[in-house]
C-alpha cells in the first residue's frame, strides 16, 4: 500500500514538526526554572516584630541581648532601621549597661549601631548606684567596644549631676571621656 501524495505529507510534516514541539516544551520547562528571582533594590526585603537576639562567648556565658519593637531590613542602602531597641551588655553574669532609644540604624558592612532620639543608658541598672547617661544621639562599636557621641550629654548619679557636650564610653574598661564643656552639680552629705 502506497500513501497518496496527501497522507505523505501530512506523515513527513508531523514527523518533522514532533521534534520541534519537544524540544520547545523541554526547553520551555528549563527556562521558566532558570529565571532568577527579582532583586529588591528599593524598599524592605525583610522586617520583622518583636525582635530578640542574644550573643554568647565561647564559655556559654550571656555577652549581650539586643531587643526591638521593629527591624525593617533596606538592602539598596545596607541597612536595618529599628524601633525602640534595647541593648544589655553583660560582664561575668552581671548586667553592666542597658541602652535604649527611640530609633536606631544598624549597618550591614560594619559593627556599628547608631542610636537616635532620646537615648538613655544605664550603667549597673541592678545597682542602687546605678547612673544614667541621656543624649540624643549615640554610636556603638562592638568590636571596639566602646561608645561615642558628640551631642550634649547628662550624666545623674543619685543627686549628682554633670553635663558635656560630646562622650567616649568604652564599654570594656568600664571609663568614660567628656570631651568638652564640662560641667558638674555634685551635693555632699
Amino acid at each position: 500500500m502506497f500513501f497518496t501524495r496527501s497522507k505523505t505529507r501530512i506523515t513527513l510534516a508531523a514527523l518533522l514538526l514532533v521534534p520541534v514541539f519537544l524540544y520547545w516544551i523541554l526547553n520551555a520547562e528549563t527556562s521558566v526554572n532558570d529565571t532568577p528571582q527579582p532583586v529588591i533594590i528599593n524598599g524592605v526585603d525583610y522586617f520583622m516584630k518583636e525582635v530578640s537576639t542574644k550573643e554568647f562567648d565561647s564559655n556559654g556565658e550571656l555577652l549581650r541581648t539586643l531587643s526591638a519593637d521593629t527591624l525593617q531590613h533596606f538592602p539598596q542602602d545596607k541597612l536595618a532601621k529599628l524601633e525602640q531597641p534595647r541593648i544589655d551588655l553583660f560582664s561575668k553574669n552581671t548586667h553592666t549597661l542597658h541602652v535604649q532609644s527611640q530609633s536606631g540604624i544598624s549597618f550591614d558592612d560594619t559593627d556599628q549601631l547608631d542610636l537616635v532620639e532620646q537615648v538613655i543608658v544605664t550603667y549597673k541598672p541592678l545597682s542602687a548606684e546605678a547612673s544614667e547617661l541621656k543624649t540624643s544621639t549615640l554610636s556603638l562599636h562592638q568590636a571596639q567596644g566602646i561608645a561615642k557621641t558628640s551631642a550634649p550629654v547628662v550624666i545623674t548619679k543619685q543627686a549628682h549631676i554633670t553635663t558635656a557636650t560630646g562622650m567616649i564610653i568604652n564599654y570594656n574598661t568600664n571609663t568614660s571621656e567628656l570631651l568638652s564643656d564640662v560641667k558638674g552639680t555634685f551635693y555632699a552629705k
